[in-house]
């Protein structure tokens, strides 16, 4: 029963460990004093991202990786499901061990109560018409103001994570009708409650995710700086509008979204395509950062936490700081994939037009074949890329949202409202970039092989974007099993094991 019992854990002990001292109606106010305090309530659900270094949701997210038509599998598994990515098992794998979807199905409910206990004492203040804490001053209130932004962000995407990958994807022909998880929006301190929970449709929760989001943008400051080591850790009200741009591109409500990407794109002073490709992802916190980077996850130079998941899905091992292919690598990129582009021919060799783009010069490494791996590939090169040696690079930081992506969303966008000339505009900003030729007008193909050029192998972007598309993924390298087709009905994992046993909700 230990994860089960660790889901809620956390809700019992905030709410209970001050109760022989304080006669509160909200025991969540404890840990909190001051606004300064309160500050600290807001970094737990960050932390819980990043969960521990083998089983966190950073981690289930990017290794739906192997899922698409990108991967190729090499057969090298280890202790994981890595396998079953390749496999596409979805609803027949049974989640019963302590990997790396447990770990990140845990965490995230970790993160949903670390937001819902601290808003419930903003939430209860401001139905009362009060502050939280007595004598505020008008910074304390502007801290307040910031972290209830910062909160309501942080619980969006918890369960926007936790709906991409224990829930069908959302239809937007469909009813969205089904049930598959429970969502948290009142701070739970009661044992009964957290487990004989409720599940909620597709449509709640990504109605929950809407609602949450739009809130935290009509709250969060456009830029700030927190006194963190780097100030693209902490999400301001352009990384809200850009995660509602990518929440509502999957709704498949392409015209709001283009609203939120065109504000995100204008603020040319805090955001812009960087020359050096590999800055995303080479710095550390207190390191600085790229413009490019819109919100980014940061490890410090002593952190265990670092996710060891890209090590299974690329070349560098994470303890290797990037000089050396890790020595059980599942993944390569597909040749399915590497030819659609023209990155590889069809004799699995490099082309030229491979060797002329800064990406694969930067952000890519193609392997000759040798005992270990005999076939040629290319293989991811983003990630344990830190640039301080004496870390391996394991613990460089993470984009979850890059400009890049807005502009390639926003081209797909402007192609589909039969606007060839912006849609061609957009794919140019990144073209130019890689030091390529512009287009001059461009096909749908065109903007899904820049897409997979620019953002390949990051955050489980490409399952995403053919689903949101109601697109086939093909079966890319498969020789067994054919493409998933829309609507993905069955394009989701199960519940673990053990919380569907000690959670009556998942038997109602």
């Amino acid at each position: 029963m230990k994860r089960i019992i660790s889901i809620f854990v956390l809700a019992i002990t905030l709410a209970t460990s001050c109760s022989e001292y304080f006669d509160l109606k909200r025991p969540s106010q404890y840990p909190w004093q001051s606004a300064s305090e309160l500050e600290m309530a807001v970094r737990a659900p960050y932390l819980y991202y990043v969960g521990a270094a083998w089983a966190n949701p950073i981690g289930a997210c990017f290794n739906r990786f192997g899922e698409s038509d990108l991967a190729r599998f090499t057969g090298k598994t280890g202790d994981s499901y890595y396998y079953a990515y390749w496999d596409r098992m979805y609803t027949s794998l049974v989640l019963e061990n302590a990997k790396e979807l447990e770990g990140g199905f845990e965490y995230l409910y970790y993160m949903s109560t670390a937001c819902n206990s601290a808003l419930a004492l903003i939430e209860d203040a401001e139905a009362n018409g009060t502050d939280p804490f007595p004598d505020m001053t008008s910074s304390d209130k502007d801290l307040v103001k910031r972290i209830k932004g910062e909160l309501l962000y942080m619980r969006a995407f918890t369960y926007w994570n936790l709906a991409r990958t224990w829930c069908p994807p959302y239809d937007s022909n469909g009813a969205n009708d089904s049930k598959h998880i429970v969502v948290y929006r009142n701070y739970e301190t009661s044992s009964d409650v957290l487990k004989n929970g409720e599940m909620s449709t597709v449509k709640e929760v990504y109605g929950y995710i809407v609602e949450d989001l739009k809130a935290a943008i009509a709250t969060l400051p456009e830029s700030y700086y927190s006194g963190d080591n780097n100030n693209r850790m902490r999400v301001n009200k352009f990384a809200a509008e850009a995660l509602l741009a990518r929440v509502l591109f999957s709704m498949g409500q392409f015209s709001e979204a283009k609203t939120y990407i065109d504000d995100v794109i204008a603020q040319k002073a805090l955001y812009e395509l960087d020359s050096d490709l590999v800055a995303p992802f080479n710095k550390m916190s207190g390191q600085g950062t790229s413009k490019e980077v819109i919100w980014e996850i940061c490890y410090s130079s002593s952190s265990d936490r670092y996710d060891r998941n890209p090590g299974i899905m690329g070349y560098a091992a994470y303890n290797g700081h990037g000089a050396k292919m890790c020595g059980y690598s599942a993944f390569s990129l597909s040749y399915y994939g590497m030819e659609k582009i023209g990155w590889l021919d069809k004799n699995h060799q490099l082309t030229d037009e491979a060797k002329g783009d800064k990406r694969f010069q930067n952000l890519y490494i193609y392997h000759p074949g040798n005992d270990a791996y005999p076939e040629p590939a290319i293989y991811l090169f983003k990630y344990f890329r830190g640039a301080t040696p004496t870390t391996n690079g394991r613990r460089a930081n993470r984009p979850i949202i890059r400009l890049s992506d807005l502009y390639l969303m926003r081209a797909e966008i402007n192609f589909l409202a039969g606007n060839n000339s912006a849609a061609a505009s957009d794919v140019n900003e990144v073209r130019r970039r890689a030091g390529l030729a512009e287009l001059t007008t461009v096909t749908e193909e065109d903007i899904d092989n820049e897409r997979i050029k620019e953002l390949a192998g990051e955050n489980g972007d490409r399952i995403y974007w053919l689903q949101a598309l109601h697109k086939d993924i093909p079966a890319g390298d498969r020789t067994k099993g054919g493409a998933l087709k829309y609507p993905y009905s069955d394009c989701y994992y199960n519940i673990p094991v053990l919380e569907q046993q000690n959670n009556s909700a998942y038997s109602k």
